[in-house]
């Protein structure tokens, strides 16, 4: 066999081998469903509404198609009700992260996580710095308090280049609109 040809073979074996192990690791990020606004149920930690349980249900029938390996939660009855119909469906425990170590829990999501898809339950104020810390390009800067139906996926791939898409499940129930560069139907 010719060396030129021989050289042409092992570089395409090389090159296809490597992209055969190229790896995606896709982190899911949702805002933890309805909590219960009435006086008499309002705390610093609040359960989940009649429409927000309903809202983790269709979280889960959206994700239960993805194979989730890792749930994330915050320590919060709103956060782990959200994630709970997902967890039963695939059989995950949801693991606990502090709210306040954002770029922890993107760091570590990576690092323990990588090639596989897992789920970031968190709220207005915590999503779009783990996003950030993801280094996904965001189309805002902050979720409204009426955010609740936007379901953030991002793709994080070996070389740590994210990619942003953002989809709408269950019942509308936002005021942020996302531009058309970000939106996505999962």
């Amino acid at each position: 066999m010719n060396r030129k040809l021989l050289l042409a073979l092992l570089t395409f074996a090389l090159l296809f081998t490597t992209s055969a192990f190229a790896q995606q690791t896709t982190i899911w990020l949702v805002r933890h469903a309805e909590k219960q606004t009435s006086e008499a149920m309002m705390s610093s930690d609040p359960e989940l509404s009649e429409t927000g349980k309903l809202r983790a249900i269709d979280l889960a029938n959206v994700l239960k198609r993805y194979p989730i390996n890792a749930i994330y939660s915050t320590n919060y009855k709103r956060t782990l009700a959200t994630a709970a119909p997902l967890a039963a469906e695939v059989k995950v425990s949801p693991v606990i992260y502090d709210a306040k170590d954002l770029a922890g829990i993107a760091s570590k999501t990576l690092q323990y996580n990588k090639g596989k898809q897992v789920l970031i339950v968190g709220h207005s104020n915590t999503l779009i710095p783990v996003i950030k810390a993801l280094k996904a390009e965001l189309p805002f800067n902050e979720l409204t308090d009426d955010d609740y139906d936007m379901l953030f996926k991002v793709v994080v791939d070996d070389n740590g280049n994210a990619k942003l898409t953002i989809a709408h499940y269950g019942k509308p129930h936002h005021t942020t609109e996302v531009p058309p560069a970000f939106k996505g139907t999962f």
